[in-house]
């Protein structure tokens, strides 16, 4: 049985279409993973901003997290 085609390259439109999606997909996660990039660095700089304008005898509470285990270990 022979397809009737209008020999306009309508048989190629899957092909066009599949490469269509991939190159979606590839640009959608590139702009994810810059747009992480982009947060992280926003980030970075906002908690360096702010330690720097700390002086040290402010103290967080998170200062010490993590320092009980050390201590333990120094204990025994």
């Amino acid at each position: 049985m022979e397809t009737m085609t209008c020999g306009c390259g309508e048989d190629q439109i899957p092909g066009v279409l599949a490469r269509g999606m991939a190159a979606l997909a590839l640009t959608g996660l590139a702009v994810m993973a810059v747009t992480a990039c982009a947060l992280g660095g926003v980030l970075w700089v906002i908690v360096r901003w702010r330690d720097r304008g700390r002086t040290e005898s402010e103290q967080s509470f998170f200062d010490g997290f993590g320092r009980w285990e050390e201590e333990e270990e120094s204990e025994r």
